[in-house]
């Protein structure tokens, strides 16, 4: 019994001290059964989190179905723009993409930046990409703008002029109007060649709307963004509600004009040439200075169209005739009958005048011999005496009819001036 006992624990101190690399048989029935020789589990691979594509405005990705995913974009959005939007978030699909598109606005050329985490049922994972973004210009036919005004306690990064808060309410009368307003007057002032799209952030260009006093311009950072700083008194006086929206676009005509011999360091045309198919205020175009508007009682019409020398420096080749401006068909209408009637007035007036002085001139002659024959006239110089009151008394005449019809004209003129136009 003590020898066999011996041979058995031989046998377990044996297998229990096999050389690692020594090869060995199949388990048996016995072993397998109550676990006495474990496998090595395989090593998990690495949970995939690709970036399949990634490009300054788009990114895709390739992870697993259902998780969730956040973005870092890191852009220098450069001194004067928006830049596009700092993060997004979406969620895989059933077969694990994930896609971005983005507002990829106006930036200075240069490299940006993907930063990606990912995060669901095995825990999160991280990875990047970099992109190249090259140099752009915008282009009228289609860009991107945004409206702000500018708070007058906190004001704007390189806006030195002073701030004035009794202007707040022009200002936020020039804000709601432009972005009522504007998308349809771009349209119109480039006769239906351009497209803008005005967008609550990410913009190409941002038009500041400014409570202060200065003239309004555009402006461009050496490293190409830009921005509009509209401001509500200029050296003019006060800027309208609605000549703000002239003023706008006269500020965005400044992206491509005006440059070359025509035109002068400041950017407007140097002579003003009228352009044979606009009409009224706007037949020398937006891009000359000042801008000017015709003023009626309780509304302002100001000039709103492009000139095709003006379109053609914005890229546009073929420019189409301007369509009827109803609203400028009304004012010049009126503006031509008022023209008249001041043409009228003018006259009527000065015959008036005159005719007024020549009965000064006969009151004097007929005083002047009532005072030389107090006790009475000779028949002769009575005779003159008669007639020159008969020649009064008709001046005066004719006179009060005249000035009934001044006052009748005067009237109409100013009813015309007060007339409220349709637009």
């Amino acid at each position: 019994m003590r020898g066999a006992r011996l041979v058995l624990l031989a046998s377990i101190l044996v297998s229990a001290c096999a050389p690692a690399g020594t090869q060995r048989g199949a388990p048996d029935q016995t072993a397998d059964a109550v676990g006495a020789t474990a496998t090595v589990a395989p090593t998990a691979s690495p949970v995939p989190l690709t970036i399949a594509s990634s490009s300054y405005g788009a990114l895709e990705l390739k992870t697993l179905p259902g998780d969730s995913c956040d973005v870092a974009i890191k852009v220098e959005p450069g001194v004067f723009g928006d830049g596009p939007p700092k993060t997004l978030a979406g969620r895989a699909d059933a077969t694990g993409t994930v896609s971005f598109t983005y507002a990829a606005p106006l930036v200075p050329a240069g490299n940006g930046r993907h930063e990606v985490t990912c995060t669901g049922a095995v825990g999160a994972r991280s990875t990047w990409s970099q992109f190249d973004i090259g140099l752009r210009t915008l282009d009228a036919k289609s860009f991107t703008a945004r409206v702000q005004g500018v708070d007058p306690i906190t004001g704007l990064d390189g806006l030195t002029a002073k701030l004035d808060p009794s202007l707040v309410a022009a200002r936020d009368a020039s804000v709601a109007r432009l972005n009522n307003t504007l998308v349809k007057e771009w349209s119109a002032a480039t006769r239906g060649l351009g497209a803008l799209k005005l967008v609550p952030s990410s913009a190409d260009i941002v038009i500041y709307v400014v409570p202060g006093r200065s003239n309004s311009v555009h402006l461009t950072s050496p490293d190409g963004s830009q921005r509009i700083l509209l401001f509500m008194v200029d050296d003019l006086g006060p800027v309208s509600t609605e000549n703000s929206v002239a003023v706008a676009l006269h500020e965005l005509g400044h992206i491509w004009c005006c440059r070359g011999s025509d035109a002068g360091p400041d950017g407007h045309w140097l002579t003003s040439i009228a352009d044979p198919l606009l009409q009224g205020v706007d037949r020398f175009g937006l891009m000359t200075h000042p801008v000017t508007c015709l003023v009626f009682p309780g509304f302002v019409t100001c000039p709103n169209r492009f000139s095709e020398r003006e379109l053609h420096t914005m890229g546009f080749a073929e420019v189409p005739p301007p369509p009827a401006d109803p609203c400028v068909t009304q004012a010049n209408a009126l503006v031509t009958k008022i023209t008249a009637l001041d043409a009228s007035l003018t006259s009527t007036r000065a015959t008036i005048d005159a005719t007024n002085a020549r009965l000064g001139n006969i009151e004097g002659q007929i005083a002047s011999m009532e005072r030389a024959y107090p006790g009475g006239m000779p028949p002769d110089v009575y005779a003159v005496y008669t007639s020159l009151i008969n020649q009064y008394n008709g001046l005066v005449n004719e006179n009060n009819a005249r000035v009934d019809a001044f006052n009748q004209d005067l009237d109409q003129r100013n009813a015309l001036a007060r007339q409220p136009l349709s637009c």
